[in-house]
């Protein structure tokens, strides 16, 4: 850049601690996307039919250790020497939302300190370098007599054995941070514990589609296995699935909703459900996926993507367009909106989407999965419908998608042309029309009240030893009517009633439970829909959380004194009308 340039560019003071600034805060994690795409991206440059990516075992100065090879261009030593630089790639662009030329190095030299090799053979001719972290410095180690960074490694290849030098491979060995590390089994040390099929598991959950023309294998020692196993992208398994359905919004996103049925089930499948899926949601782009929601934290979320039930056989992914408004983080651990915000995308974002283009077919599934509901919840849901008109609760506007582009505003339309001047006419005139009348205010609904009873459905929502648990999103509430103080209020009015220890005791400690259950439900929804009102009172969004946390209502219904006298009241009613003869109070004797 010329003197008369308009600016300056920075430098870096103090390169050494920015490069371990940067190689220190890499997530370990995100070593084996990286490596990974790399290999894939390379071998996209062999001739078809011939890009391989293998990862597999090693044998290693006495050690086991992971090893990513593929079959892409190889590179020689000025080249070589050129890609173990940071920021530095080759044959591929720079940029902030395609390659970085950093990830691969960075995100291994952690945790491979002893050693991370790369070899390549290019013509026959096989160069090395070796990465590490010396005396407090990371760098390339210096080799033999003359220090070299780059060394011949042709010979030691054909001493080896194993390795064809008639065509153009690379490979990088990870070494660990010491000789006797397996990196096969402890890829990260000892920190970071790694299940058995830990590749495999890694691979499903980061990759939703994977290059048709690029083949990755995984040898039996990497997954346990008896044989090779070739990896295969989710979304090219959709017909291992009992059924699967994609939805293509306006804005381009695609929806992708995945149903795996419980074993037995049959399914449009030959193949019936596969046992190694597993029920997740996430967001996914430019074919990989980011916000990975598995396991138990997939149950806990799918209410607020319309997944109150079976969740644990739906599986939910969220597919952005490569042109929207986000791109990866600098270690594409996840990505951020772009704009000023920059926060974080999380597939919560939307809950709102999913639940608005599920198709039909699915919900009836997910209904079939619910629990039988008590009578009396409709009569309940009036009585909060009228709550919220009283305490004047507006109704919640929906929140756009973020990141999807507003759409154009629509042309204005043309000025009707200028009225005639009135011609004089001796016929009386018509009234004017009345006023249309305003339309009636629009008010929040009430939410969708689901009572739980088995363990099973308790546990799925986290609801033990808890009362209720109110999913703002997708506006449901589920009580808890196993909750102690459910049967604590059974048992006081049954206790007070004459029927204990006569003959219709069973059939007046059923009509005390459900009182129960509806004088808890009552009062665990009216203390949700009175949070709701906060708002308009100036309570900040987290103290309205806050109020509608699963701690608060279950405290609201650890109070259920408050609740007794209403319940006696229909205790008594329900016991009047349907047990004959029966005194339902002692009050009565």
């Amino acid at each position: 850049m010329s003197d008369s340039s308009m600016i300056a560019p920075l430098k870096v003071a103090n390169e050494a601690f920015l490069v371990s600034s940067m190689i220190e805060r890499c997530p370990k994690t995100m070593m084996i996307r990286e490596l990974v795409v790399n290999g894939l991206e390379a071998a996209a440059g062999a001739a078809p039919g011939q890009r391989q990516v293998v990862i597999g075992p090693r044998q290693h100065e006495g050690a086991r250790k992971l090893r990513i090879w593929n079959t892409g261009p190889g590179l020689n030593a000025a080249e070589l020497l050129q890609i173990t630089d940071l920021a530095s790639s080759l044959r591929k662009q720079n940029s902030l939302d395609q390659n970085f030329g950093m990830g691969a190095k960075v995100a291994s030299l952690p945790s491979n300190r002893h050693g991370l090799r790369y070899r390549s053979c290019v013509d026959g001719r096989v160069s090395e370098v070796v990465m590490g972290y010396r005396d407090g410095t990371y760098g390339r180690l210096r080799v033999g007599p003359d220090r070299a960074e780059v060394i011949d490694a042709t010979q030691a290849c054909l001493a080896e054995g194993d390795y064809d030098l008639s065509i153009d491979w690379t490979e990088v060995l990870l070494g660990g941070n010491s000789a006797d590390q397996d990196t096969v089994a402890s890829p990260y040390g000892p920190s970071l514990k790694s299940a058995p099929d830990w590749m495999g598991a890694y691979l499903e959950n980061r990759f939703f589609r994977l290059p048709h023309d690029v083949s990755l294998t995984l040898m039996p020692a990497i997954w346990g296995g008896a044989a090779p196993r070739a990896m295969v992208g989710l979304d090219d398994r959709q017909g291992e699935f009992g059924r699967t359905e994609t939805r293509t919004t306006p804005s381009g996103v695609k929806i992708h909703y995945f149903y795996d049925p419980p074993e037995g089930e049959s399914t449009q499948s030959a193949k019936g459900a596969i046992a190694t899926s597993s029920s997740r949601g996430a967001v996914v782009f430019r074919d990989e996926m980011y916000d990975v929601r598995a396991g138990d934290g997939w149950l806990q979320d799918a209410p607020n993507f319309g997944v109150p039930f079976g969740a644990k056989y739906v599986s939910v992914f969220v597919e952005l367009p490569h042109d929207y408004l986000v791109w990866p983080e600098a270690y594409r651990q996840f990505l951020r909106f772009r704009g000023n915000d920059q926060r974080q995308v999380h597939i919560a974002d939307f809950s709102a989407l999913v639940r608005s283009y599920m198709p039909a077919w699915l919900a009836e599934i997910i209904r079939s999965f619910g629990p039988g509901q008590a009578n009396y919840l409709d009569d309940i849901s009036d009585e909060l419908k009228a709550l919220l008109a009283d305490l004047k609760v507006p109704l919640t506007p929906q929140a756009p998608v973020p990141g999807a582009p507003v759409p154009p505003k629509p042309p204005e339309a043309a000025k009707p042309p200028a009225p005639l001047p009135p011609v004089a006419d001796d016929k009386p005139k018509p009234p004017p029309a009345p006023p249309k009348p305003p339309a009636p205010p629009s008010f929040e609904r009430p939410p969708e009240i689901i009572g739980l009873r088995t363990p099973e459905q308790i546990k799925e929502r986290a609801l033990e030893g808890r009362a209720a648990k109110f999913y703002p999103q997708s506006h449901q509430i589920f009580i808890n009517l196993s909750y102690p103080a459910v049967t604590d209020m059974a048992a006081t009015l049954l206790s007070e009633s004459m029927l204990q220890a006569s003959p219709q005791e069973e059939e007046g400690r059923r009509i005390a439970t459900e009182t129960a259950e509806w004088a808890l439900t009552k009062r665990i929804t009216r203390a949700v829909v009175y949070s709701m009102s906060k708002k308009g009172l100036g309570w900040r969004p987290e103290e309205v959380s806050r109020s509608q946390s699963t701690e608060s209502l279950s405290l609201v219904a650890d109070d259920w004194a408050g609740a007794l006298e209403m319940a006696r009241t229909r205790f008594q009613d329900r016991v009047a009308a349907e047990i004959p003869n029966a005194m339902p109070h002692s009050a009565a004797a």
